[in-house]
């Protein structure tokens, strides 16, 4: 009788473990083999019109982006500058002329 109970002792100890598999997250699932990558489309090329356009699209955002920051820089100099002709404390000036001298340099270097 001990023995039959020490052998479904250890039957049913051993059943999980034997049973329990890998399991592999693959977003929100759980699934018994490893998730498969990114599916590639090897069998059609890529159209070249497309990456004109693509190209196109990219050279026009940066374009954009330049010209937004050239004129943040303007918008600042301009500050700047009315800032000097209001006229301040002269610790606060000093500070205006450099930042003026530097935006005109940054304006000259990166915006013509």
């Amino acid at each position: 009788m001990t023995r039959l109970i020490v052998m479904l002792a250890f039957a049913l100890a051993c059943t999980p473990a034997l049973a329990q598999k890998k399991m592999y997250r693959c977003g929100n699932q759980y699934q018994e083999r490893p998730c498969e990558g990114p599916k590639t489309d090897t069998t059609t090329k890529a159209d070249p019109q497309k990456q004109q356009e693509t190209a196109a699209k990219r050279e026009e955002r940066e374009q954009a982006i330049h010209q937004a920051k050239c004129e943040n820089y303007a918008e600042e100099l301009g500050d700047i500058e009315r800032r000097i002709k209001a006229g301040a404390d002269d610790n606060v000036m000093d500070q205006f002329l450099r930042r003026q001298k530097e935006m005109k340099t940054r304006i000259a270097r990166e915006c013509k």
